[in-house]
């Protein structure tokens, strides 16, 4: 896999440091070298200003998704060796590959995913073909032929299983706890990834029914100009409760609705100091604390995106992530371990993956 990787950036370094022009050939060289020394705002700074024009516009895109990816804090080569190897130490793959994606996890790690995402998509758009589920199916490749957009297409799809992944670090804040649930089938996923798929289950089916232990209740607010709804998910036990804040599009409990991807805790205007101390070890809220009536889950900007969906991240990157890397590799372990990944959440090695797959999936 790692010479199929290295073989893909040095066609990609020729058609980069061809042309003339001094200044052009500068630039070019000199974004590579950033790219290389992990000097990755540098890249994007100077691929935006001063170099925009020393490459054509793939070219631009590719090395703008290159250094955003490289940025994000996942290289190619990474992503590739936590597929082949996670399996290695026994128990559930995905699981592991899970628990791989979050020890390298940054707080603007998906926002930059996505941005990644985007320029490596646009780097291979063509002839009004923009969707790059259409652009790397196997049908179009076969079509296509071409070296270059299949490399592109890998990339992508190692981009979006990252997102999955990442995504699922965003509901909990102790991935090793829900790991070993999934690995032991113990039952024990931590509350607040139970709390994030009770808010997720309840907003997307006005048929959804909590456990007899739950409360959830509902009701609109506004952030920083964008409208959601709060989400609160409480449980007692025992006489003890514990409750959870998260945040969704809209109260309507409907398909098309879903939780949004947050971070912490804010205010109505945004700040955060004003929340800090509301939230316990476990992950859940200190109501004795004053701030706690005024803060909410603080919803993660993707670009003008302020309502990214748990349900549209996980259910499109995880059926097109594996499917573009499927269209592509022809590596052996990476085709066996998406394999392996769909058949344990779906119970099918070619299945598509749906959000009441994830849901029952992450609340083993």
């Amino acid at each position: 896999m790692y010479k199929k990787v290295i073989s893909a950036s040095l066609v990609m370094a020729a058609v980069m440091f061809s042309g003339c022009g001094n200044e052009d050939t500068t630039c070019r060289i000199d974004v590579q070298n950033a790219i290389d020394k992990g000097e990755y705002d540098t890249a994007i700074a100077d691929l935006k200003g001063k170099c925009a024009t020393a490459f054509n516009s793939s070219d631009l895109n590719m090395n703008l998704a290159s250094a955003y990816m490289g940025k994000s804090g996942y290289s190619v080569s990474d992503i590739a060796d936590m597929l082949i190897n996670s399996d290695d130490n026994g128990g559930d793959a995905f699981s592991s590959f899970i628990s791989s994606v979050d020890t390298k996890r940054k707080p603007d790690s998906l926002p930059l995913l996505t941005e990644a995402s985007k320029y490596f998509t646009n780097a291979i758009a063509r002839n009004g073909v923009t969707k790059a589920s259409v652009i790397c199916s196997a049908s179009r490749l076969n079509l296509l032929n071409d070296s270059r957009v299949t490399n592109a297409c890998l990339y992508i799809g190692f981009n979006e299983t990252i997102k999955a992944a990442n995504t699922i670090t965003y509901l909990t804040g102790d991935v090793n706890n829900l790991v070993d649930s999934i690995n032991s089938d113990s039952n024990t996923t931590p509350n607040d990834m139970r709390a994030s798929l009770d808010a997720l289950a309840w907003v997307i089916d006005a048929s959804y029914t909590p456990k007899s232990d739950t409360n959830i209740s509902v009701n609109d607010v506004n952030i920083s100009g964008y409208s959601y709804a709060n989400v609160q998910v409480t449980y007692t036990n025992n006489g003890q409760s514990d409750t959870f804040y998260r945040l969704a599009r809209t109260t309507t409990r409907e398909a098309n609705n879903t939780t949004v991807i947050t971070d912490g805790y804010c205010d109505e205007n945004g700040d955060r100091n004003v929340c800090e101390g509301i939230e316990k070890d476990d992950g859940s809220i200190d109501l004795s604390k004053r701030a706690s009536a005024l803060c909410y889950a603080c919803p993660v900007v993707m670009g003008d995106d302020n309502t990214l969906g748990i349900a549209d991240l996980l259910v499109d990157t995880l059926n097109g992530g594996a499917d573009a890397i499927s269209a592509v590799s022809n590596d052996p372990d990476i085709t066996s371990s998406i394999a392996d990944f769909k058949e344990e959440i779906t119970g099918s090695r070619d299945g598509n993956v749906t959000i009441q797959n994830i849901i029952d999936y992450l609340q083993k």
